[in-house]
């Protein structure tokens, strides 16, 4: 199930969790929905609880998050001036209660703490590859006057 955000071009997937007697599957990214970008980078990443990453945004890149593991707070921003949504805040709680794949367009800011009290994880499907000579992401101070949004 698919739903728009408060914030333009941010979709919030539900992700849907197969279960038997042996454990579950989730489906993280699938053509089979709706058109999608060809997966060209993929990572994961591990977060110690409390601990926050952000505020950042990507100049060209769309970031396709996926939450299946612990308990995450995922703020969004729009500093994107022109956007039908500017300067709208956008918060959700993602992860193993709330398994979900978020896609964040270029300029919206997105910064995400660990709530939970273990160790979680997201996978990011981003739509360009890192390419180390140009790095496509950008970083806003932590905590920045212009988000009225704290952990």
């Amino acid at each position: 199930m698919s739903r728009v955000t408060e914030i333009s071009g941010v979709t919030f997937h539900r992700l849907v969790q197969r279960r038997d007697d042996r454990g579950y599957l989730t489906e993280l990214l699938t053509m089979r929905d709706n058109p999608e970008e060809p997966i060209v980078h993929v990572y994961q990443v591990h977060a110690e609880p409390g601990s926050i990453r952000g505020w950042v945004y990507h100049r060209w890149q769309e970031d396709r998050l996926t939450f299946t593991e612990g308990q995450f707070r995922l703020a969004l921003y729009d500093l994107r001036e022109g956007s039908p949504s500017f300067r709208n805040l956008e918060v959700l709680d993602v992860g193993a209660e709330n398994p979900a794949r978020v896609t964040i367009p270029p300029h919206v800011v997105h910064a995400l703490k660990n709530i939970g009290p273990g160790r979680a994880c997201f996978v990011n499907f981003p739509t360009r590859a890192y390419d180390p000579a140009n790095p496509d992401k950008a970083r806003l101070p932590f905590p920045d006057p212009r988000i009225p949004f704290e952990f």
